[in-house]
Parts: structure tokens; C-alpha cells; sequence
């Protein structure tokens, strides 16, 4: 049956729309999700095309935390977050069901959509921290000497008074964006990546000072919100990716190593957002916090390291099932509160900051297992197709999942659910 052409790019705008998700308010991503979806059902209804197994290892991750529900004494907890990664399956399955629907051009145009909607966002930060610069970057205030758990000023020494003024900032910074600093720095990373792998194909020198610029900007403001996983994962995919990919002589390859070597051990010599962020790991170490641990102590390493012994501990305890998604995050509070006892973590819930544990806790061996399935075939699909794109992406997902639960809020899942299926099943290029 023949589709309406009208139909057909109604369903590309809204592509396009959703691209821009970094600029789009919560309600805004889910009101147009849903509208794209009825449509990109319609159109395959028309088209009548055979399913193949392609989408399974999409779904069935999904699916085993589904029925982890069945052992979940929290269901309703459980159901909420099923809601929350509904996209993690959703963006593949329309892409799925019109696979090689979209041209070479069409994608193009919709990962600049994306870098360009990145870009304003960061714009817009950079011109609310010039407004904002004395309260920024003025000395700590008294509240924040108290809330650190000082009494005066002379208490603290250079260095926790520096990781007060970034955490100052950082806050800031997520406020105004609505978007914490880490899912920043992820679409930082792939933006790029994007950016660079087009440079040479610009035939303009005037768009090429545009593309230059650009990079320059995001570059510096990943560096400035110190985003640590996100600035390792682009240097580290960048460097693979570069190896696989480019036909680079052994020589260059290792100058480009060189050269990111360098770059990484100068940050780490000056005093700036950075090195604060990384030599506070590095001070803190393996250390855990406990019940007699003051306020003063408290920093998001040791806070990490804590949510990690809660991890191994809860996979140690159900290795084969896992808790149920309903009841993990339930679980990890019972062990922060009787394992560790510091009082940080009953200020909020902290969830396992592993996308690989969480996937393991909430439905056992099994689900990890499916989980790294569907990593392995994106590998093999990026390198079977020489889809440079999706294999970078890949490598810059699989480092983040191992500090943060990319999968679970709203920037990560929807990165994540749309660009791999935009690239997974969209193989023709024309």
C-alpha cells in the first residue's frame, strides 16, 4: 500500500525535532516521543515488512527486568523506572520497524540538529556564569563553611576550599540547564567526535572556522564543568576508533598518542576544574566513609566508593536473580544505612552509579548477560558495516555505563535509545 508522502515527512520533522532533545524540556521529549512513535507505526503498518530477529537484543534486556517484577515486593518503584528507560527500547523499535528509512544526508542533517542544539545549550550556560560571575567565583560564603561541616574559614585548607567553589559552580550549572554535568559531557564527547571526523569534508573555509570554533567552545566547557568519565571516554573512543578506522600510518597513531598523553598530564600539573576533581579520587582512594564520619569528610569519591561496596556486596548475595528492579534501590539503602552509616546517604537515594551492576542486581547473571549481548552486536554491526559513528559511540557509552546508570534518567536513555538505533538500522547509506 502506498504512504502518504505528507505522512512520510511529518515523521522525518519530528526526527529532526527530537534531535534536539538537549534543548527540550522533559514534557516536551515525551509528547513528541509518543507522536513520533504512532507515526513510525503507521507508516510500517503500510509498508507491511517481515520482522527478523534483529530487534530481540533490544528487547530482551528490557524484558528480564520486566519480569524481575515478579520477585519485586516494591512493584510500583519498579514499574516507575521501567517508565523512566522506556526509550532505552522504544527509539529502537520504531527505527526497527523502517529500518533503512533514513538517507546518509537525513543523518547527517539530524546529528547536526543534535551538536547544534548542544552547542546552544552551552552557549546559553557560558553567558549565565558571565552574569553570574561574582557569585561564582567569589570567596565561600559562611552557609557553605557551615554545610561542609566547618565552623570558620580557617579550618579549611586550599584544597577542599577549591572543591567547595567547583561544586559551587557545578550546581549552578545544573540548575540553569536542567542537565547534570555528566550527561553534558557525554553529548560533548560524541558532538566532537562529529565535528572533528567532518572538518576535512567541508569544502568552505568560512564553515570551517564555524566547525573550528565550535569544537574549541565545547572542548573548553567540558573541561570547565570537569566532567572526569566523559573527557577519559572521548579521548580513550577517539583514540580506538582512530586505530580501527583511519588509514593513519603506526607513526602518526602514535603522535595522536602523544599528543593526548600530553594534554591529559598538563591538565592534571595546573590547578583547574579538572585536576580538582581527579586528585580528589586519587587523595581519597579506596577509603569508605562510616557512621563517625563528619561532614567535613564527605566528597564524591568516598561517597562512590561506598555505593560500590553496596554493589559487589548485593551481587555477591543474589548473583543468579538478582533482587528484582522494584527492590534495588531499596536494597542499597538497607546497605549504605547498616554497612557504612554515614549520613550522606540518607540526603537522597544513590543508585548503583554502574549501568553493568545495576543490569546484574535487578535481574540477576542473565540480564547482564543479554546487557553485554546487545553491546557485543553494536560492536559487530559498527565493524561489519564500517559505521565509524556507531562504534565510537559504543566505546563512549560502554566507559560511562561504568560510573553512572546511563540508562535510567532522561538524557542518557534517550542519547542512548536514539542515536544507537538510528545507526543500528539505518545500514543503506544513499
Amino acid at each position: 500500500m502506498r504512504i502518504n508522502k505528507n505522512t512520510i515527512n511529518f515523521f522525518i520533522v519530528l526526527t529532526y525535532v527530537i534531535s534536539c532533545f538537549p534543548l527540550l524540556t522533559f514534557g516536551m521529549r515525551s509528547v513528541i516521543t509518543i507522536v513520533w512513535s504512532l507515526f513510525g507505526l503507521f507508516i510500517f503498518s503500510k509498508k507491511r515488512t517481515r520482522l527478523n530477529k534483529d530487534i530481540w537484543i533490544f528487547i530482551l534486556p528490557y524484558l528480564l527486568l520486566l519480569c524481575s517484577l515478579i520477585y519485586s515486593d516494591n512493584i510500583q518503584t519498579g514499574i516507575d523506572s521501567l517508565i523512566k528507560m522506556l526509550s532505552f527500547i522504544l527509539f529502537p523499535l520504531i527505527f526497527y520497524l523502517n529500518k533503512d528509512f533514513f538517507s546518509k544526508k537525513q543523518i547527517s542533517n539530524i546529528i547536526y540538529l543534535f551538536v547544534l542544539s548542544v552547542f546552544i545549550l552551552i552557549i546559553y550556560q557560558i553567558a549565565n556564569v558571565i552574569f553570574n560571575y561574582s557569585f561564582l567565583f567569589d570567596n565561600i560564603t559562611l552557609q557553605e563553611i557551615k554545610s561542609n561541616g566547618f565552623s570558620a574559614l580557617s579550618e579549611i585548607n586550599d584544597q577542599k576550599i577549591n572543591q567547595i567553589k567547583l561544586r559551587r559552580f557545578r550546581n549552578f550549572i545544573i540548575e540553569i540547564s536542567n542537565t547534570h554535568t555528566t550527561y553534558q559531557g557525554l553529548w560533548i564527547s560524541f558532538s566532537v567526535f562529529f565535528l572533528i571526523s567532518e572538518f576535512k569534508k567541508i569544502q568552505k573555509s568560512t564553515l570551517k572556522i564555524v566547525c573550528l570554533f565550535s569544537i574549541i567552545v565545547l572542548i573548553c566547557w567540558l573541561y570547565f564543568i570537569s566532567a572526569r568519565m566523559p573527557i577519559m571516554a572521548l579521548l580513550i573512543s577517539g583514540s580506538v576508533t582512530i586505530f580501527f578506522f583511519s588509514n593513519y600510518s603506526k607513526l602518526k597513531l602514535v603522535k595522536i598518542g602523544l599528543v593526548f598523553s600530553t594534554v591529559i598530564i598538563a591538565s592534571l600539573c595546573f590547578k583547574n576544574p579538572f585536576s580538582i576533581r581527579v586528585k580528589e579520587y586519587y587523595n581519597t582512594g579506596l577509603g569508605l566513609l562510616e557512621k563517625t564520619s563528619k561532614t567535613s569528610e564527605f566528597n564524591s569519591s568516598n561517597v562512590r566508593n561506598g555505593i560500590y561496596y553496596c554493589d559487589l556486596k548485593l551481587i555477591k548475595e543474589s548473583p543468579f536473580i538478582g533482587v528484582g528492579i522494584g527492590d534495588l534501590q531499596a536494597e542499597l539503602n538497607k546497605c549504605y544505612n547498616k554497612e557504612i552509616g554515614a549520613k550522606v546517604y540518607t540526603w537522597r537515594d544513590y543508585n548503583t552509579h554502574n549501568q553493568y551492576a545495576f543490569f546484574w542486581i535487578s535481574s540477576g547473571f542473565l540480564g547482564l548477560s543479554l546487557f553485554l549481548l546487545l553491546i557485543f552486536n553494536l560492536f559487530k554491526k559498527s565493524i561489519k558495516n564500517e559505521d565509524y559513528l556507531l562504534f565510537y559511540l559504543s566505546i563512549l557509552t560502554v566507559i560511562i555505563f561504568f560510573t553512572e546508570n546511563l540508562l535510567e534518567r532522561s538524557d542518557g536513555v534517550l542519547f542512548f535509545g536514539f542515536f544507537t538505533g538510528l545507526f543500528y538500522f539505518n545500514t543503506v547509506r544513499k
